[in-house]
């Protein structure tokens, strides 16, 4: 029985609750959060014994072996860096810190320590994200030409709507590019397996000043007319990247949260010489196939049609669904099935190393972004 703690009881915390109780052999502890009432609730709603207010308890605790690490950006570095130092096997929300240098210290110190990490790029792990990635890796698509998509979401599209991530002391020096466009960044690594290696990047904010609740609001909550006071926001709602891969292939990326009617439509397009793919997060059930000289195919998530290294990711039959908490689910699995092994498990899951990867590519389109020109990510 694998033992763990979770800091954070946010959005993302009963996110993770949510897919840890329906892996076998896993138990649940205790939750922690600085907000305790948040903490007990998402305890109780898990059935998970303990919650508490101080992360220390959690990362002290010899019963605990691993550490879900659910907290805001500005939390991420000296938790982690403490559950490491403690002998804790750790998994992360992105990004993995809020400095480059910070990030591989972290790297680092879990290579020292032989620790088992992981980060949270779920949206990988979609079955027929996990499809296409096969796919490209075989030849399917024949010589990679062109990467492009976009992530739109509408959720701070008003003045009223409000998130810490607005903030440099709680997000660090990027708001979107950071959230939205290190998961788009990984898909489009992941399923490639190329590298981003140059960019440039145009970011800007869109809704110059907000009110803030001066309460807790969570993530997506609806905020309604509240005590507030107006604020000048110092971070991006908008960010417009061009960028070469290693082979010299060239994308295009744009981001926002002000599109009204925008939920969460996150989509990219990969465009090869023998064929194309395309996936749409309103529709992640369905692969897009596109050809030259026959027609073009829609394969809808199938244990039965899908490369045996994927199928076992669609794990109901043809017509049943998945969604965001099964892509969750499925990367959590991976994860701990690592942890059972000691760190060996499926090469392709997101680990320390991952999310250090993604925050270069940040620092390059901030670097780009204030230089007004071509940066290249570091090595």
């Amino acid at each position: 029985m694998i033992t763990i703690g979770l800091i954070g009881a946010g959005y993302i915390g009963p996110i993770h609750l949510g897919a840890l109780v329906r892996i076998g052999g896993l138990r649940v502890k205790t939750v922690v959060d600085v907000n305790g009432e948040l903490a007990a609730k998402a305890a109780a709603a898990y059935n998970v014994p303990n919650s508490g207010t101080d992360y220390r308890e959690v990362v002290n605790d010899p019963e605990i072996d691993v550490i879900h690490n659910c907290t805001p950006n500005k939390y991420h570095f000296d938790i982690t860096k403490e559950a490491l130092e403690a002998g804790k096997q750790v998994l992360s929300e992105k990004p993995l810190a809020m400095k480059l240098k910070e990030a591989e210290e972290l790297v680092e110190l879990a290579e020292k320590k032989k620790a088992v990490t992981g980060i949270d790029f779920c949206y990988r792990y979609y079955p027929v994200v996990q499809e296409m990635a096969a796919r490209v890796h075989r030849g399917d698509a024949g010589a990679v030409r062109l990467v492009t998509g976009s992530y739109f979401q509408d959720w701070l599209s008003r003045e009223i709507d409000w998130t810490w991530r607005l903030l440099r002391s709680e997000s660090g020096d990027s708001n979107i590019t950071a959230d939205l466009g290190s998961h788009w960044f990984d898909l489009i690594q992941f399923v490639t397996g190329l590298k981003v290696r140059e960019v440039i990047g145009d970011l800007a904010t869109l809704v110059p000043v907000r009110k803030r609740p001066k309460r807790q609001v969570l993530a997506f909550a609806k905020v309604e007319e509240v005590e507030s006071e107006q604020v000048e926001v110092e971070l991006e709602d908008y960010s417009s990247i061009l960028f070469r891969l290693s082979n010299g292939v060239p994308g295009s990326f744009t981001t926002s949260q002000v599109c009204a009617g925008r939920k969460s439509d996150t989509e990219f397009q990969i465009y090869g010489s023998e064929c194309s793919y395309a996936w749409n997060h309103k529709e992640a059930t369905v692969l897009w196939i596109g050809y030259r000289d026959k027609a073009n195919e829609i394969l809808i998530e199938n244990p039965t049609l899908q490369d045996p290294s994927t199928a076992h990711y669609a794990n109901l039959p043809a017509g049943h669904p998945l969604g965001y908490h099964d892509a969750v689910l499925n990367l959590f699995k991976d994860y701990y099935e690592a942890v059972e092994k000691g760190g060996k498990g499926r090469e392709l899951r997101p680990t320390f190393q991952t999310g250090f990867e993604e925050m270069k590519i940040l620092e390059a389109i901030l670097a780009s972004h204030k230089k007004r020109g071509w940066v290249e990510v570091k090595d």
